[in-house]
């Protein structure tokens, strides 16, 4: 039996692997690096959480697809490791330590943050108008900046978060426990909400010196950019980066803080 839990285990992540190669979600690396951590996850933590793992990619994945049409729907390994790495971690304390609910809740906390983050990315490029800036609402910026936010992106976010915190608490059995389903839904949200504010504050901005545009990278149109403001260092894989890791650690803080009352 555990030979053939093995086989079917890494049947699936080659199947998936190849599926995400040949649909383009992913560069080479960038499918290395998920394979591993899916391996992880799924070895590991057990179907389960590699379900709730695959939920976030293949949603995420075809979203962006859908939205952007093209090539840019590509993921690097940076974008896999930004959003990957609390969740993977998660799973090994899972493994080390005998507290198994703390860990799970800082899994899904993880995992919700970034998946409420990319629907309400992808609902507002696709359905919003024109995006505002989350720190200053009056101000109108251009689809795709960071710190730009509509109303059917937060919508969608929202719906998100809890659509997963939700189908979580089923699949773990624990849809009985409200404090449970409720610390994994507002954490989603409020992080991806985060991921907003740090974006919008932190994030380095651009000026493109051809067409003057404000962007996130150094180089626009063949030319060298001007830093507009925010941290060379703060692009969009550290904010997501940061993000995951408050879902996941805000998670825990409401279902202990809940937990007291």
């Amino acid at each position: 039996m555990m030979y053939e839990d093995i086989v079917a285990k890494l049947s699936v992540l080659l199947f998936i692997t190849v599926f995400a190669y040949k649909n383009r979600f992913l560069d080479t690396k960038a499918l290395i690096l998920s394979f591993f951590i899916g391996a992880l996850v799924l070895f590991v933590g057990g179907w389960i959480y590699f379900i709730l793992l695959l939920l976030f990619l293949l949603v995420g994945s075809l979203m962006t697809k859908l939205v952007s049409n093209s090539g840019a729907a590509l993921r690097s390994w940076p974008n896999v490791a930004a959003n990957g790495f609390w969740p993977a971690l998660s799973i090994v304390f899972l493994y080390l330590y005998p507290d198994k609910i703390t860990p799970t809740i800082f899994y899904l906390g993880s995992l919700n943050a970034m998946f409420s983050d990319t629907v309400s990315t992808e609902v507002g490029m696709y359905l919003g108008g024109q995006p505002r800036l989350i720190t200053s609402p009056r101000k109108v910026v251009e689809k795709g900046l960071s710190g730009g936010v509509t109303m059917d992106g937060l919508l969608g976010g929202f719906l998100a978060a809890f659509g997963f915190a939700y189908l979580s608490s089923i699949m773990l059995n624990f849809s009985w426990n409200s404090l449970f389903l409720h610390s994994i839904w507002l954490s989603g949200f409020v992080s991806s909400i985060s991921d907003s504010l740090l974006g919008s504050v932190l994030q380095a901005k651009y000026r493109c010196v051809v067409c003057g545009k404000t962007v996130e990278y150094k180089f626009h149109c063949g030319s060298e950019t001007r830093l507009l403001g925010g941290f060379e260092w703060m692009n969009n894989h550290t904010v997501n980066f940061i993000s995951s890791f408050i879902g996941g650690l805000l998670a825990v803080l409401l279902f202990n803080g809940f937990n007291m009352f």
